[in-house]
């Protein structure tokens, strides 16, 4: 399939960020502790993950300007396959940031920390607004095209922007939860272990949601560009 074609090419267009991946991962770990402790501290680095999923996944719009722009029009394939390609590569890039947090998320189990179900189910909604921004950037590019005035500043604030807000939400976040737990332990409030039934079922259809909007996103683009010279 020449989609996973176009794919392995963003890989290699975007192979010296893959780089910074150890430290920036070391780093979103390092923030996660440094707010909170065991399953919340996962919750706010998974959100630092996704932050940097939305401006990396991202990365092969700007690569694939100028001087690569001529080599990839040579490549045999339709608009269609190189937009799937690229929708694939974005895909691909925030699952394995997603794989990244559940192998720490089972590490900490191995090593005794308590993770609550509700938080796995927060994790899933996080993954699956990763995905959605991821999805969203796509669309914004591919409708909007480069080469425009302001294009570069405009781009960044497209690239940081929904990442950072879910980053500093998920941060507020985890300090209102931790003030219902502290609360419930008093014997007042909501337990949010109590709903943990619900949250995962949120956090499951969060995903499937992500998903059809991101072939919905991917269609979008594919039919408004088709007549265009390069997508």
């Amino acid at each position: 399939m020449r989609a996973l074609h176009f794919m392995k090419i963003d890989y290699m267009l975007t192979r010296k960020q893959m780089y910074f991946m150890p430290a920036i991962l070391v780093l979103a770990w390092v923030v996660g502790t440094g707010v909170s402790k065991g399953a919340m501290s996962l919750l706010v680095t998974c959100s630092y993950v996704a932050f940097v999923a939305s401006i990396f996944s991202t990365a092969p719009f700007g690569y694939c300007v100028r001087k690569n722009r001529g080599f990839l029009l040579l490549l045999p394939a339709t608009v269609k396959e190189r937009v799937a390609g690229r929708f694939l590569y974005g895909l691909s890039f925030v699952g394995l940031l997603g794989v990244f947090c559940g192998i720490l998320w089972g590490v900490y189990a191995m090593m005794g920390y308590e993770l609550p179900l509700w938080t796995v189910a927060i994790g899933l909604c996080e993954l699956a607004v990763g995905i959605l921004i991821m999805a969203l950037e796509f669309l914004f590019f591919y409708l909007f095209g480069e080469g425009k005035e302001n294009w570069q500043q405009l781009s960044n604030i497209v690239r940081i922007a929904p990442g950072m807000a879910m980053f500093f939400g998920m941060t507020y976040f985890v300090g209102k939860i931790e003030e219902i737990q502290s609360t419930t332990a008093g014997g007042m409030g909501i337990d949010p272990e109590a709903l943990s039934g619900k949250f995962m079922q949120v956090g499951v259809i969060a995903i499937l949601a992500a998903l059809l909007l991101t072939a919905v996103a991917a269609a979008v683009c594919m039919k408004v560009i088709e007549n265009r010279d390069y997508a």
